[in-house]
């Protein structure tokens, strides 16, 4: 192998690193707008918002039945104070 051959090959090896160095650039780039197209998306986030809110909501209902409907008792307790505090300063 002559000194010519040896620096082709380092040419060839250092293109091929560049060229690889390219390709995973744009990887990341693209991996990054997703991500921020992702965040910016308001119905999508909206949507995975209430999908984890149902989520919580289920197990709750399954997992301890009592606190949830402790919870609900309490809502319509606040809600029936304030109605009943409106009605008494008529």
């Amino acid at each position: 192998m002559t000194d010519d051959d040896t620096a082709l090959s380092h040419k060839e090896r250092a293109l091929g690193e560049i060229r690889s160095d390219i390709e995973s650039t744009r990887e990341k780039l693209a991996q990054t707008l997703d991500a921020i197209e992702d965040k910016l998306n308001v119905p999508k986030q909206v949507s995975k918002a209430a999908s984890k809110a149902r989520d919580a909501f289920d197990d709750l209902r399954k997992n301890n039945p009592v606190v949830l409907y402790a919870s609900a008792g309490a809502a319509l307790a606040v809600i029936g104070g304030a109605v009943a505090l409106r009605i008494a300063r008529r």
